[in-house]
């Protein structure tokens, strides 16, 4: 297992709320997307969660980067053609339901 695997299996989360298989499908999926931007942030994710993980960045500044990246997704999604769009858009709404929704509220 990767370590990003391991962070999101070890988290506590007793309400069920971050659902945790959907979150590495999304991450999986995304780094095997067409799109090079889809590719490159679920790579940044990946990355800062890793990062997160293993204390070289703070929740808060974990919290930062991904929010900075949810609008650059947002802004990403409205310039894409339409065949990229779709993974996009798959990428913006795992961003704000799994990881801004959900995981924020356990780290």
């Amino acid at each position: 297992m990767t370590t990003f695997t391991d962070f999101i299996d070890g988290l506590i989360d007793e309400g069920e709320i971050l659902a945790k298989k959907e979150l590495k499908q999304l991450v999986s999926d995304a780094k095997k997307d067409q799109s090079d931007f889809v590719r490159l942030q679920a790579e940044n994710l990946e990355r800062w969660t890793v990062m997160l993980a293993e204390g070289d960045l703070t929740s808060k500044g974990y919290k930062k980067l991904v929010q900075k990246m949810e609008v650059l997704t947002q802004l990403e999604v409205i310039k894409l053609k339409i065949s990229a769009k779709a993974s996009a858009q798959r990428l913006a709404a795992g961003i704000q339901t799994l990881v801004i929704d959900s995981l924020f509220a356990l780290i």
